[in-house]
């Protein structure tokens, strides 16, 4: 009798292992907006170097903000990298917020374009199709986010003319006008569309190194620096949703993202964790 005793616990014992990685196996998947996916994935590409056990599912194509909030609720995402703030109706069913971060909001225009500056006048005008050409001639190609879009709430509230001009802009949908789902869609049809101009949070840019030209507004230069110190005026908030009962392992993953470690290289990918 204490064979077999010894034997089951032998066994017991001979299983758990392989019980410990079956649990570890379960990857934590990540999605949402296309200004994050690639910058967080870089940090938690550090947070494994520690944590090999760990392992990330990062969901491309991004579902976007709305999406990834959605699929947190029903269990198919563990953590929403999203760029707006939860309404209430979802954190009444059970999700929590944390603060990322922000990232310069900025205006990029195609590789091979003319210009290196813009104006909020010049602005208003290229997406009224008031100014159609870059002073050598060139054709401007506007590159539209979704009306009901964040980033398009932010190009909107610029000022009530670039609304108007945003707005006409989608009513007419003129030649050369183009509508990107996401922002890694806009980012690759200004990067491929010659003329192409359009609006992108910063960080998407530097995670993913991108070659486009990144224009000065006003002549104040986009960066995290000018962002923190109100001389750039434009930026994209950016959150981790996750549900209330989330694992220790998701937990633990937030919490290195918030950390001192964790904002210090996010910094370098264009987010800083000072509030506005």
């Amino acid at each position: 009798m204490k064979h077999r005793k010894w034997l089951l616990v032998w066994s017991w014992l001979g299983l758990l292992p392989w019980l410990v990685s079956t649990a570890l196996a379960e990857p934590i998947r990540l999605s949402g907006t296309g200004m994050l996916l690639t910058a967080v994935r870089l940090v938690t590409d550090d947070y494994r170097q520690h944590h090999p056990e760990i392992q990330f599912q990062f969901h491309f194509p991004p579902v976007g903000s709305s999406g990834a909030i959605k699929a947190v609720s029903n269990g198919q995402l563990d953590i929403a990298l999203t760029g707006r703030p939860l309404k209430k109706e979802e954190e009444s069913a059970g999700l929590v917020q944390e603060w990322l971060g922000r990232t310069p909001f900025v205006f990029v225009a195609h590789p091979a374009a003319p210009v290196t500056r813009i104006t909020r006048d010049q602005l208003v005008a290229i997406y009224a199709g008031r100014q159609t050409h870059w002073p050598d001639g060139s054709r401007i190609r506007v590159i539209l986010r979704p009306l009901v879009d964040a980033d398009t709430a932010i190009l909107t509230g610029i000022s009530p003319a670039m609304k108007e001009a945003v707005t006409t802009a989608h009513a007419s949908r003129r030649p050369g006008a183009a509508l990107a789902d996401t922002d890694i869609d806009l980012a690759d049809m200004v990067e491929k569309v010659p003329g192409g101009v359009g609006s992108v949070g910063l960080a998407l840019l530097l995670a993913e190194k991108r070659s486009l030209v990144l224009l000065t507004l006003n002549g104040v230069e986009p960066t995290v620096a000018a962002m923190e110190q109100r001389r750039y005026p434009l930026d994209k908030p950016a959150y981790l949703v996750t549900r209330a009962g989330a694992s220790p392992a998701v937990r633990d993953v937030v919490a290195h993202l918030r950390s001192e470690t964790g904002k210090s290289r996010l910094v370098q990918l264009g987010i800083s964790a000072t509030p506005r």
